[in-house]
């Protein structure tokens, strides 16, 4: 009987001592929900103050019998969000308005205008800019979570009731130390939208400074019928941040404008109003590898050229490259997807022909008022006119230039990056410029210069995943190249070239990395902690 006691007195007491842990742990939450939910109405109060540039990205799909679903079209908006209105900067137009524009994205006619695209996307920034609170919404908690090198907290979030206007449903996930929410997977939907339309998205914030999170890139995709788990896509796209440094931005682009163009000449006043507006990274390392590459065509060529050519890289996810002068641009985007270095001398080595030519091709465009930009649907790649009996000799001048280069044995992926590109150029003229689609002859010519054309056949790689490569610290626009190899799909059905690809960002805390740009990747980095 005296064990028997001590067996009940014992399990009473574990099970006393079980109710204080469960009231306890049922305390925490609590808690942390309220800080949850107070940080993220600072976090939209905090956010009115920037004006990053905005940048989407939106491919139409379509289904294919032999490589399942693939881009049919696409559509492209660049612009300045101002944050303080939630909405991205139109250019001054006077007094004069003008008609709203139908955008059919995947062929939704009627669902979205020029105008309603980039403020769908800035609400996307956001959970619920006016009633985030307990009486709308009820937050469980489901786990811990590694999102790079940030622990997190994960809830799934649903609203309590029906609501006017935007509501959200999905899953968050909060950074443990300020309670930031740092992610959000799910859909927003207006009550009142036409066909009930449910767009599912994906958004992340990154640490650039101390306790400061911005937004940073926004993935959505709608498939078809508006039913998850159908496979078939009616479009996906992707928005991206940079520049929310406002006050130095501004000062950047005032004294960029003020300078008389005779001081400095028309070349160097261009490039010093692209960064300043905020399209053109600051000198860095990843100039040095683009002009390391240079130096090797100017080098095997015994080339002296004066002034020195000098490399930048605009922050577009457009592929583009281009000469101002003798200072060769290329973009974000085609950075991301050149395959190898030897792609990379192919671009140079067509610029540098423009340049041996004495021919500048964007000095011009880049000398214009970059206070109030914004390129819509339909994008210009900067409007330059392209001659194609200039840029057959550029290709011309190339060639000469590859032959003697390093690069004359390394052909092959140079090759098949061309010949995928030709063949995606007419389906994607918003993101495969005119004048880089303008060197497509150059497949034709380069696979003589590789000394194994039959390689070009099969097993090489035609462009790197975008996105997966460049890295960008949305506080200084600073880039740099990520060293990781770049990760691909082993099955040739689920490769893309020039597709958007849902990215997973790394996140890393600022303190941890001195408020160091995020890695961003194809697959998952983080891992789930102990539940």
């Amino acid at each position: 009987m005296r064990i028997l006691a001590k067996i009940l007195l014992m399990a009473a007491l574990v099970a006393a001592m079980l109710g204080r842990t469960d009231r306890a742990q049922q305390l925490t939450v609590n808690e942390a929900i309220d800080r949850i939910l107070q940080r993220e109405n600072d976090e939209t109060k905090m956010l009115r103050l920037y004006n990053p540039v905005m940048e989407i990205y939106v491919q139409d799909m379509t289904l294919d019998p032999e490589h399942g679903m693939v881009a049919s079209g696409d559509h492209y908006f660049l612009g300045r969000a101002i944050l303080s209105e939630g909405t991205l900067q139109l250019p001054s137009k006077g007094n004069k308005k003008t008609k709203p524009h139908p955008v059919k994205l995947g062929g939704l006619s009627g669902v979205f205008t020029k105008e309603s695209v980039p403020d769908g996307f800035l609400q996307m920034i956001y959970l619920d800019p006016k009633d985030f609170d307990r009486q709308h919404y009820r937050l469980d908690y489901v786990r811990r979570e590694l999102l790079g090198e940030v622990h997190c907290l994960v809830f799934d979030l649903t609203p309590v009731k029906e609501m006017e206007g935007d509501h959200f449903l999905g899953r968050i996930w909060i950074e443990d130390q300020n309670y930031t929410i740092v992610r959000f997977n799910g859909a927003n939907s207006p009550t009142e939208h036409p066909k009930g339309f449910r767009l599912h998205f994906d958004s992340w914030r990154v640490n650039v400074a101390p306790g400061v999170w911005v937004p940073a890139y926004i993935y959505t995709a709608e498939s078809e019928a508006h039913n998850l788990l159908s496979n078939r896509l009616v479009f996906q796209a992707q928005a991206r941040f940079w520049g929310y440094q406002p006050a130095a931005k501004e000062e950047d682009r005032a004294r960029a404008e003020s300078q008389p163009t005779q001081e400095r000449g028309i070349d160097e006043s261009a490039v010093d109003r692209l960064e300043a507006a905020g399209l053109l990274a600051p000198p860095g390392e990843v100039d040095k590898i683009l002009a390391t590459v240079e130096n090797n065509l100017e080098v095997s060529n015994n080339l002296d050229i004066e002034p020195e050519v000098k490399c930048r890289v605009l922050l577009t996810t457009t592929l583009e490259s281009f000469p101002i002068g003798h200072t060769i641009l290329i973009s974000r985007g085609l950075l991301d997807v050149l395959p190898d270095e030897s792609s990379l001398g192919m671009v140079l080595a067509h610029e540098l022909g423009h340049i041996l030519s004495k021919q500048s091709l964007g000095a011009e465009w880049a000398l214009r008022d970059w206070s109030d930009f914004y390129f819509e649907d339909g994008f210009s790649h900067f409007e330059f006119p392209i001659d194609i009996h200039v840029e057959d000799g550029a290709n011309g001048k190339a060639v000469e230039l590859l032959e003697k280069s390093p690069y004359k044995e390394k052909m092959v992926s140079t090759v098949l990056f061309l010949q995928t590109m030709n063949s995606q150029a007419k389906t994607l003229p918003n993101l495969i410029s005119p004048h880089l689609a303008s060197r497509t002859p150059l497949a034709a010519r380069l696979s003589n210069v590789a000394h194994d054309p039959s390689a070009i056949k099969g097993g090489e790689i035609a462009a790197s995943p975008m996105g997966s490569r460049v890295q960008m610290d949305l506080w200084t626009d600073q880039i740099d190249i990520v060293k990781d190899k770049p990760i691909t799909s082993a099955s040739k059905r689920e490769r893309r070239p020039f597709q958007i690809n849902p990215l997973l960002p790394y996140l890393v805390p600022s303190g941890a990395a001195g408020g160091a740009p995020q890695r961003k990747t194809g697959a998952t980095d983080g891992g789930k902690e102990n539940e």
